[in-house]
């Protein structure tokens, strides 16, 4: 896959869609090979590649680095760690699973609550548009209502938390730390066979939309 033909939204797009459940990459390929590109469409190609490949690293990075820096403010964690999950579920993977296995806790205590939150959820799918990331619902609840109230709460527990300067100061940090290991490591040939997989099933979906 030529990454320095793909741009930033279609990147966005494919982290959205990407499955966020598996297992993070070991530390020893994290770690394993630093080298500094040669010209900046190398540059770009390996940044867009390894940000798609090492997203839940990074992903692991970004909460570890919070944790660290909100430990001595609960409401603050507790805002972040909304915002966190607000973003997550905009990923159709990550809705649609935390849907299921929350329903099927409540199905064990209150089967009719369950029940009514699955079809809740159906009847969503039935009225959204025809776009498939939109029909996605959130414990029967339309995601984007899901998601616009969770960011909503997170950024005013954020805020009246006074943890804004903390946000800022220890994003910076990681964001700097996320770049600079995917500017430098040298993509691995599990990379380019994870991005190269990725592009053929895109087209599948592709294929698929079309013929029907």
């Amino acid at each position: 896959m030529d990454w320095s033909n793909v741009t930033a939204s279609e990147l966005l797009d494919a982290l959205r869609e990407a499955e966020w459940n598996t297992p993070p990459r070991s530390p020893k390929e994290f770690f394993a090979k630093f080298t500094p590109p040669k010209t900046a469409a190398k540059w770009q190609s390996r940044l867009k590649c390894n940000v798609y490949y090492y997203r839940t690293n990074y992903f692991i990075i970004m909460v570890l680095a919070l944790l660290l820096a909100f430990y001595r403010n609960p409401w603050a964690l507790f805002s972040i760690g909304l915002m966190c999950f607000a973003m997550l579920c905009t990923n159709d993977s990550f809705a649609t699973s935390f849907s299921d296995r929350v329903t099927r806790l409540i199905k064990k205590v209150n089967p009719q609550l369950a029940a009514k939150l699955r079809n809740a959820g159906n009847s969503n799918l039935n009225l959204a548009p025809s776009r498939k990331s939109s029909r996605v619902s959130v414990l029967g609840f339309p995601r984007v209502y899901v998601v616009l109230i969770l960011t909503t709460v997170s950024l005013a527990l954020i805020y009246f938390s006074s943890a804004l300067w903390t946000v800022s100061f220890y994003s910076g940090i990681t964001f700097g730390v996320i770049l600079s290991h995917a500017s430098m490591r040298t993509p691995n040939l599990k990379a380019r066979l994870a991005s190269a997989r990725e592009e053929f099933r895109a087209v599948w979906r592709g294929y698929n939309d079309y013929t029907i």
